[in-house]
């Protein structure tokens, strides 16, 4: 039997392509492994903002959710590091209507991460998902390296772990290798060698070899 049998219907939101990888790549190949539906919501290109001429980082989430078994995606067009140039309202229209279910386990950003987008889907998380109708979630948020880590006024109070296994670690890195154009090389906190690192870290908090760290937001049962 499933370690998560009351997650029938998992929600993960993420302002860029590539937040989900870096945030709960790891938990979502643990989760889907058990069989669960996987369902993931990006709401900007992810490079809109840059001068560059950048690849749509949406066009890499077919083979990210192959490789994290993520069941479906879809994605939005809101201008990237620019989402408070929109109203919170537009952005919860947004998700609801692309979420026609009620997710048990939702997965969104940390309100103090230092990107403004960050800040504003987890807003909208907290709005369209308000505790009513008798309909019960869990929701988390998870820590992005170089977003969350990089707000100096305000600190990651994560309390609830996910223990990862070698392969859904390995899952996690290969997910990222498609996103090889937003790593950067050690000791950047968006290098791979940090990022393993801070799953040793969190593991070695819960007497295990990989973790990743959430902060639970709420809970109701």
């Amino acid at each position: 039997m499933s370690e998560y049998q009351n997650y029938n219907n998992v929600l993960v939101l993420a302002a860029h392509p590539d937040d989900e990888t870096l945030g709960c790549g790891g938990t979502l190949k643990k989760i889907s492994s058990q069989g669960h539906k996987i369902n993931l919501l990006t709401f900007t290109d992810g490079v809109g903002s840059r001068s560059l001429n950048q690849k749509n980082r949406n066009e890499n989430l077919t083979q990210v959710c192959d490789i994290l078994g993520i069941e479906s995606f879809n994605f939005g067009s809101f201008p990237d590091n620019a989402m408070d140039t929109v109203s919170l309202l537009s952005i919860c229209k947004f998700i609801e209507k692309n979420v026609n279910f009620h997710p048990d386990l939702i997965f969104t950003h940390f309100h103090a991460d230092l990107n403004v987008d960050h800040q504003l889907v987890t807003k909208a998380t907290l709005t369209v998902f308000r505790p009513q109708d008798e309909k019960n979630s869990k929701i988390y948020s998870y820590y992005v390296p170089s977003s969350t880590d990089y707000n100096s006024l305000n600190t990651f109070d994560g309390n609830s772990y996910f223990k990862l296994n070698q392969l859904e670690v390995e899952a996690k890195i290969e997910a990222l290798k498609t996103y090889e154009e937003e790593m950067r090389p050690y000791p950047h906190s968006r290098s791979y060698e940090n990022i393993e690192n801070l799953m040793k870290v969190w593991g070695c908090e819960v007497g295990a070899s990989y973790a990743e760290k959430f902060k639970l937001i709420r809970e109701t049962a």
